[in-house]
């Protein structure tokens, strides 16, 4: 095993130890207690114990661990209980510190106004990078996507001054306007180019500067979508919708690049058409939601949600309900209080210590959400019968027997 890879494992191993040693912070626990505690770790990502085989080697590997800590003096057992010595506390304490510090980074990373900031460097440097690059080749593709990006500096700016002074509404008009004012330019620039045609010279430095522009934008793409949709910001949402185009934008650059280089130089030109209908159409897009906005109807963040995210909640419910159909089935649970009951604690993330640390714990009431839906699917889906006594009917045996 090389060094670092020998690092990796003691780090893994000293996080762990953390992990266990931590759910006897608040006193004595038996083994049981303790591994119903990691338990939850895995729960933040939906993962749930189902199978007694799963559940025991688990069981085993936290026991080992256990043995590891009174070997450390971090833990002592008396009796069926294991506690913490002041030595164990201090480690755990210490490295809960490091994490508090580290969630407090990433909350002040995810607030509206940083994304703001990061946004306006990322755009002037990339403006500042592809102007020239534009100039030199003559690609009209990549001149609209570096007019675009300047543009986009700016907007950023007002952004900022928007989330600053609590403008957001009127901030979202100018970014709009900016936005058709933008296409329009750059639909003209490449009709234009139909009647004067243009050759681009093509270089190392100019695909350079398109791959660049590429993984910028795709960065910030994901990272102003997901700060507008956690906290309800259409500014953040319109500028990811711009950045998304500029990844688009910048494929289709490299596209007209190479038929350049092809001697098909009219493909950039129509690049160029392209990403102009692209910014008007987003322009539309975005000014029917603020008209929406202005309106009593609400608007609706819903569309702009990550693909895979989508997915990951749906993965996530799928395994909260079948966990549900497993407590009634192999853990003796009779009735629908006692499961919503059962089904909280194992979603209440603010008793786990490092979690707790960094600020990250879930809400209650998107667990409720999650809990009340899972409830309503294995009644729908006809797994679960009964109001007093909860019984599984021979589909869903059947269900989580293939689930299993």
């Amino acid at each position: 095993m090389s060094k670092q890879d020998s690092s990796k494992q003691r780090r893994r191993e000293y996080l762990q130890s953390v992990r266990v040693a931590g759910a006897m912070l608040d006193g004595p626990r038996t083994l049981d207690e303790i591994s119903e505690n990691f338990y939850s770790y895995l729960r933040i990502f939906g993962l749930f114990q189902m199978t007694e085989s799963r559940a025991g080697a688990q069981t085993a590997s936290i026991s080992e661990e256990l043995e590891a800590l009174l070997a450390l003096s971090w833990v002592v057992r008396k009796g069926e209980r294991y506690a913490l010595t002041p030595l164990g506390r201090e480690e755990v304490e210490k490295r809960l510190s490091e994490l508090g510090e580290t969630g407090t980074v990433m909350r002040q990373f995810l607030q509206p106004e940083a994304v703001s900031k990061v946004t306006l460097g990322v755009h002037f440097g990339l403006a500042a990078l592809m102007l020239p690059a534009g100039f030199l080749s003559g690609s009209v593709g990549l001149l609209n996507d570096a007019v675009d990006t300047f543009l986009d500096g700016i907007s950023s700016l007002l952004v900022y001054l928007g989330l600053r002074f609590d403008k957001e509404r009127a901030v979202n008009i100018v970014l709009v306007v900016f936005m058709l004012g933008t296409g329009a330019l750059t639909f003209y620039e490449a009709v234009r180019r139909f009647f004067v045609p243009y050759e681009p010279e093509v270089d190392w430095f100019t695909f350079l500067v398109v791959l660049v522009s590429a993984v910028f934008c795709l960065g910030l793409w994901a990272y102003q979508r997901y700060v507008g949709l956690r906290s309800g910001y259409l500014s953040l949402i319109t500028q990811s919708v711009d950045s998304r185009n500029h990844v688009i934008v910048a494929a289709s650059v490299t596209a007209g690049l190479v038929a350049s280089l092809l001697q098909f130089p009219m493909l950039d030109t129509l690049v160029g058409l392209a990403v102009a209908l692209l910014i008007l159409k987003s322009a539309v897009d975005l000014a029917v939601e603020i008209i929406r906005s202005m309106g009593e109807e609400g608007v609706d963040l819903s569309r702009y949600e990550f693909g895979l995210a989508g997915q990951y909640e749906k993965f996530r419910q799928a395994q909260l309900r079948d966990w549900m159909l497993y407590l009634v089935e192999n853990q003796g649970v009779e009735t629908q209080a006692e499961l919503v009951a059962r089904a909280r604690q194992a979603l209440d993330f603010n008793r786990i210590p490092a979690v707790q640390a960094m600020g990250l714990a879930q809400q209650e009431l998107q667990a409720d959400e999650m809990i009340e839906r899972s409830i309503g699917e294995l009644f729908d889906n006809g797994w679960l019968t009964g109001e007093q006594h909860l019984v599984l009917s021979p589909q869903g045996r059947e269900h989580l027997r293939q689930r299993m």
